[in-house]
């Protein structure tokens, strides 16, 4: 339902500032640029039903107060609250924009899921096995091809979902084993490919992707894109997720693309059997994380392995 003209105008200009990197100093991706108008709009609803007649109208406590009654959890506000800033500090003097104003709630600091090294690896030999079980020269095959070559691109290089959605074939390069990832804010940065990853792409590409691209009819973008739907269409982030979730349920785990990611950066850390981990900073430039703190939040399964090289290099270990 629409809101009254003022908040309706302003939304719209929240939208086109986004749109042409507005305050920030880079782009916002569509969908991030989605999810900024959509907290706003949450927000302007409830300040508009109230009787509040246009943003340069807010005030901090009326802010406080949306955020409590509409219910989000923490996170969530602290996210909504970037969105907030971005959207009113048009229409306040320099340091008194009231979404600067709200405290952020602290951040809820919840455990990170992990799978173990042998869960890992117990699901890369689910996915080959899937293989296997599937008739020869059939689709099933293929999308069994395509799903072990998913699970070696998230774990072995730590892709995020939609870099690996995102990935194209001129971004695969074999003889260097590398691959070239376009991140979030649009960074492009280049990772390793593990032995297995190579091999499960390699087979892809020869086998699996052939047969759902010929589905499409070889279109522009069946062409371009490396990771393929069944229809032969570029594979989307909601289809990488249920390939994943279901292959981890298969095996008595819960979760999605993201608990690959984390594994894989704990498990560089850990290093095969817990020794020769790699330093948080390698790790850092891996993930493609700006900051080292976001880095560092992959960190607290490690502890037993960093006391354990402290001992062994510290001079007073």
């Amino acid at each position: 339902m629409p809101l009254p003209a003022p908040w309706e105008d302003s939304l719209r200009d929240l939208d086109d500032r986004l749109s042409r990197q507005g305050g920030r100093a880079r782009a916002l991706a569509p969908e991030s640029r989605a999810g900024y108008v959509r907290d706003c709009r949450r927000v302007a609803t409830w300040l508009s039903e109230r009787g509040v007649a246009a943003p340069g109208d807010i005030t901090t406590s009326m802010l406080e107060a949306a955020l409590r009654d509409i219910g989000w959890a923490p996170t969530t506000q602290r996210r909504a609250l970037t969105s907030l800033r971005e959207w009113l500090y048009p229409y306040f003097p320099r340091g008194r924009c009231p979404a600067t104003l709200v405290d952020p709630p602290r951040a809820e600091r919840t455990p990170v899921p992990r799978l173990s090294q042998d869960d890992a690896a117990a699901l890369a030999e689910h996915a080959a096995r899937m293989i296997d079980d599937a008739p020869p020269r059939s689709t099933a095959r293929a999308l069994a091809i395509r799903d072990r070559a998913l699970v070696e691109v998230l774990y072995g290089s730590g892709l995020r979902r939609q870099e690996a959605c995102d990935l194209v074939l001129s971004s695969l390069d074999f003889e260097h084993e590398t691959l070239a990832v376009v991140g979030k804010g649009g960074h492009s940065r280049t990772v390793p490919m593990t032995e297995p990853c190579v091999d499960a792409l390699r087979q892809w590409l020869d086998e699996g992707r052939p047969r759902l691209a010929a589905m499409a009819g070889f279109t522009a973008a069946s062409r371009a894109c490396v990771f393929l739907s069944r229809s032969g269409a570029p594979l989307n982030g909601s289809s990488v997720y249920r390939v994943v979730h279901r292959m981890l349920e298969a095996l008595g785990r819960t979760g999605g693309p993201h608990l690959l990611r984390h594994a894989a950066a704990t498990h560089m850390l850990e290093g095969p059997g817990g020794t020769g981990g790699a330093h948080l900073r390698v790790v850092q430039e891996f993930l493609g994380h700006a900051s080292l703190a976001t880095t560092e939040r992959y960190t607290g399964v490690t502890t037993k392995a960093m006391q354990k090289t402290l001992r062994q290099a510290h001079p007073r270990g």
